[in-house]
């Protein structure tokens, strides 16, 4: 049992000591890139509508786009992170689970965007716009992302044979991408992450049981 405590409490520092970093980091991430967007995009449309200051309205757009693309994903990652201490039995996260994630996320960043860019009257229409929005972006990865894995699956190369890195997937491996792709010894090891969490709390509940049983034994014995 002291074993299985040591390797809780190990598993435990190993997901809390850099959890601000693994949060905030992304956060920025999105953040930059769809601010970057926002102001090229805002740039266009005051461009196209003529507008006598497209400097200012593309720099107005740029800053809309960064504080809602890194307040979502702050928002998103850190549920993702504190759901399995509310809920442990979301420590493996299913895509129904993400996807309930996602659209709380969603909502809270519509809200948030709502009553800090626009004002109180937007809180409602802002979390109910952008909580569609991350409820259906993440239904429609979750669906992507299970046919590349069948995909891969069923077009993995022989060992030995080397495939050609695309334009996208070095995009992906880049550092300035907040999303990643995992190679298969990747996912392998976060796979096995989980395992482990899930086999600590396994053990503790079989501990549980045990001392349920020892006071149960004890209480008859009285």
């Amino acid at each position: 049992m002291d074993r299985t405590r040591e390797t809780q409490h190990e598993y435990q520092q190993q997901q809390h000591s850099d959890a601000p970093t693994r949060v905030i980091r992304p956060a920025l991430g999105v953040g930059a890139l769809s601010g970057t967007t926002g102001f090229i995009t805002g740039g266009l449309i005051a461009t196209l509508k003529s507008s006598p200051t497209p400097g200012l309205f593309a720099l107005g757009t740029g800053v809309n786009c960064f504080f809602l693309g890194s307040t979502y994903w702050a928002f998103r990652n850190s549920m993702l992170k504190l759901a399995p201490v509310w809920y442990p039995s979301l420590r493996i996260a299913t895509p129904r689970d993400r996807t309930a994630i996602s659209g709380a996320a969603g909502v809270l960043t519509g809200a948030t965007g709502g009553l800090v860019l626009r004002g109180p009257g937007h809180v409602i229409p802002g979390a109910i716009i952008w909580g569609l929005v991350g409820t259906g972006a993440q239904y429609l990865y979750a669906i992507a992302d299970e046919r590349y894995l069948e995909n891969v699956q069923q077009h993995t190369p022989a060992s030995g044979e080397t495939s050609k890195t695309g334009f996208w997937e070095r995009a992906f491996r880049s550092g300035w991408s907040p999303v990643k792709r995992l190679t298969h010894e990747e996912y392998k090891r976060m796979l096995e992450g989980k395992l482990l969490g899930v086999e600590v709390d396994i053990a503790l509940i079989d501990e549980e049981i045990e001392n349920l049983r020892n006071s149960s034994d004890k209480t008859s014995g009285s």
